[in-house]
């Protein structure tokens, strides 16, 4: 009796797992059916541009306002911002060598081979970014995709009286920010409340904008688009809340605490909009 409910308990076991292998096998052929266009895409060259808020290229006013394409200008010449918001600082702590960790960081953990491409050696004052695809092809032909990255880090102090006169002119330090709204100091207030109701010596927002665009190397197809809030092409997982959330309270921060929360939201809103390696 005890040995033919024990072969019944196998039976069942089997067939549980027999069934769980189908449906993993389906849910996988959907998966690769749906997404195959990621099929066979690991190395990835990455290209990133500071958009100083006070700043910008030909054709080009704002950071985000319009989708990357194999026609923008990449590298060009740089003329003054039309217009900048009376209130924003670009915050030179973050460079072009930390945001190419990170985005190689979050590429790695989706699964990709990524590495920080460097286009000055091109040599070339103004540079589309198909340009820049044709030429790195040629110089690394085993790339299998592209991604091109426009970042603005942007700090806004919660009075605009005392936001610093050349702010149009020139990025900041978070120290020299510190020191301007608290001098002496070592931390400043993040402010909770909205700037209106922001106590005045305080920043009430520190971000981190970017236009992405992630090219295929074969037929530069663009698979998917991030200009500033707006996302094109198909991203598997939708986009969520990254910290630091609004909230109603003021609480102390000094650079580094500053520094650390801009490039977590960063890396938490990367691993939303990247899809998984296929």
């Amino acid at each position: 009796m005890i040995n033919s409910s024990r072969r019944k308990n196998s039976a069942l076991l089997i067939m549980i797992i027999l069934c769980l292998s189908a449906c993993n096998s389906l849910s996988n052929r959907q998966y690769a059916e749906r997404w195959s266009m990621y099929r066979h895409i690991q190395r990835v060259a990455v290209f990133v541009q500071r958009f100083p808020v006070y700043l910008q290229m030909q054709g080009a006013n704002r950071l985000g306002e319009d989708f990357i394409e194999d026609r923008t200008i990449f590298v060009g010449p740089w003329e003054p911002a039309e217009q900048i918001n009376p209130r924003a600082v670009d915050v030179s702590d973050i460079d072009d060598e930390l945001m190419g960790k990170i985005i190689v960081r979050a590429l790695e953990k989706k699964g990709y081979q990524p590495f920080f491409a460097d286009f000055t050696t091109f040599g070339s004052k103004a540079m589309d970014v198909g340009g820049i695809m044709t030429r790195y092809r040629i110089v690394d032909p085993s790339v299998e995709a592209f991604l091109f990255c426009f970042y603005s880090p942007t700090l806004y102090f919660a009075d605009v009286q005392a936001t610093p006169s050349d702010h149009a002119q020139r990025s900041y330090s978070l120290g020299e920010v510190v020191q301007l709204l608290n001098p002496g100091g070592s931390s400043v207030i993040w402010a909770g409340p909205r700037a209106a109701r922001a106590p005045g010596q305080a920043i009430s927002h520190a971000f981190i904008y970017v236009s992405m665009t992630f090219f295929t190397a074969r037929d530069w197809r663009p698979l998917w688009k991030v200009a500033d809030s707006h996302v094109g092409g198909r991203v598997r997982v939708a986009l969520t809340r990254c910290p630091p959330a609004p909230t109603e309270k003021n609480y102390p921060a000094d650079a580094g605490v500053i520094k650390r929360l801009m490039c977590q939201n960063l890396a938490c809103r990367l691993r939303h909009l990247i899809p998984d390696a296929f």
